[in-house]
């Protein structure tokens, strides 16, 4: 049978059962699949790494003044980046209930752009209605049938996403939101990464292990004794939602500790999913790929409830490693990245920062602050590399195919407040061919909505509005 161009996942299907899945990398390596091309459909990545950059700082006069900057790591990437000055993140205040506290404000603006509100009068337990950039195009995505069967809509991940500064802040956490649904809990359209990289590795490898076997570091499996042992998860995970669901109940559905269920059966649901598709290919007889399987070792780092970057260094690389897997094998094509929460109260030790971030702003520690700030924004530069390795043929690599928007929220140079205005957010990639990188461009005060705006046309959704329509000037690149 001679493959058309433009094929779909269903396609394949169609004419294949499931063999189709099986085939996929296969004929997306010959350009054959719609799901390979990602003109109009790139991948994104929201980096989000909790407390700002220190501002004065990060305030280079072209792309080849970075150097001199604590965006110094990403030199190697310069002509893949755009580097913004002067935006804001609610216009430069807060969007609430009235109570004027900038962390919410922040982590919420940074990534929503729309307003939120408190709870007990109190920035920690901030919360909004409504949903952030990676889910607004995990959505899009998912209308499209080219897009619609891919594995994983969107992913959540995360190291030391809960180490604000008090590590109390519920509200400071969390970065991944869909729209508020009637009935939801406080926090429940609230997605909470994982932070566990074995876990993410799980999750990554049952959907990997059904598209290839030579070569896999897996153990071979009967395929019947397969099928029993997945019969007995489903009946484990259905035993572990009903739990939850009482659980909740027991507890007061707008309790903190239910408000914690709610990430968690997020996941337990991602793995209902995985658990059907392996079934499903199981059940029609679907044979392996020729394309070899990863076999580096399941990985063991954890960032939960860590402050330490000397600790949470090893977890982040693993993270970047398992966001590689899942854009080289095409599982996803948005990822959110959490490496600190707001008010963050990240140090490093070793590097002589041994006072949290948030209080290196309080204090106006410069030093220490862009210490830090170079920590982050290097690993932001290993998640570029891993991105320029993975080829994506056409002569374009997936960091030329994907939109990466590093953000952060309020930035302080004293004791009496933060400032949600001159946040140096940075755009990396081409977004398939949408974006004109290598340069510096002045947002003269406008929001990151329209950095937003830009974004999401990269990815087809045709709008000039991103969250609150007040603060939107259309797109920005």
């Amino acid at each position: 049978m001679k493959l058309r161009k433009g094929l779909t996942r269903r396609d394949l299907i169609k004419c294949f059962g499931p063999l189709g899945l099986v085939l996929l990398p296969v004929a997306r390596a010959m350009g054959y699949t719609a799901g390979g091309a990602f003109a109009g459909a790139p991948r994104f990545v929201m980096f989000f790494i909790g407390g700002s950059l220190h501002s004065p700082s990060v305030r280079p006069t072209s792309i080849d003044a970075i150097a001199a900057t604590p965006l110094a790591p990403l030199v190697p990437h310069a002509k893949d980046l755009i580097v913004f000055q002067g935006m804001r993140i609610h216009g430069g205040s807060p969007k609430s209930d009235g109570y004027q506290e900038e962390h919410g404000a922040g982590l919420i603006g940074a990534v929503t752009g729309n307003d939120y509100h408190y709870s007990k009068n109190d920035s920690y337990y901030a919360f909004t209605d409504h949903e952030s950039i990676d889910i607004a195009i995990a959505n899009a995505y998912q209308t499209r049938p080219e897009l619609a069967a891919l594995p994983l809509a969107s992913l959540h991940v995360g190291a030391g996403a809960h180490s604000d500064a008090d590590n109390v802040g519920l509200g400071q956490r969390y970065i991944s939101y869909r729209k508020r649904q009637p009935g939801d809990a406080q926090y429940g359209n609230a997605i909470e990464p994982i932070q566990s990289a074995g876990q993410v590795y799980d999750q990554l490898m049952q959907r990997v292990n059904l598209l290839c076997a030579k070569d896999s570091n897996q153990p071979a499996a009967d395929n019947s004794a397969r099928k029993a042992a997945l019969a007995r998860e489903q009946s484990l995970l259905d035993f572990h939602v009903a739990d939850i669901a009482a659980a909740k109940t027991a507890l007061g559905m707008d309790s903190e500790h239910a408000h914690k269920l709610d990430g968690l059966l997020e996941g337990w649901r991602e793995v209902e999913k995985a658990n059907a598709a392996e079934l499903a290919a199981l059940n029609g007889g679907a044979s392996a790929s020729s394309a070899a399987c990863p076999t580096g070792a399941r990985p063991t780092g954890n960032g939960q409830n860590k402050n330490n970057l000397d600790e949470l260094s090893p977890v982040h690389d693993q993270m970047i490693d398992l966001i590689k897997l899942a854009f080289s094998w095409d599982l996803t094509r948005v990822v959110a990245f959490t490496l600190s929460g707001a008010s963050s109260g990240q140090r490093w030790p070793s590097q002589g920062v041994t006072q949290a971030h948030h209080t290196l702003e309080h204090s106006n520690d410069v030093e220490g602050q862009n210490i830090m700030g170079r920590y982050y924004t290097s690993k932001f530069a290993s998640l570029l590399d891993a991105l320029a390795s993975i080829d994506d043929g056409d002569g374009h690599t997936a960091l030329f195919n994907s939109s990466l928007v590093l953000g952060m929220e309020c930035w302080s140079d004293s004791s009496s407040g933060h400032y949600l205005k001159d946040i140096p957010f940075v755009l990396a990639g081409q977004g398939g061919g949408a974006f004109e990188t290598g340069r510096v461009v002045n947002a003269n005060g406008r929001s990151n909505n329209d950095l937003f705006v830009s974004v999401q046309r990269a990815a087809g959704i045709d709008s000039s509005v991103f969250g609150l329509p007040s603060l939107c000037q259309g797109p920005i690149v």
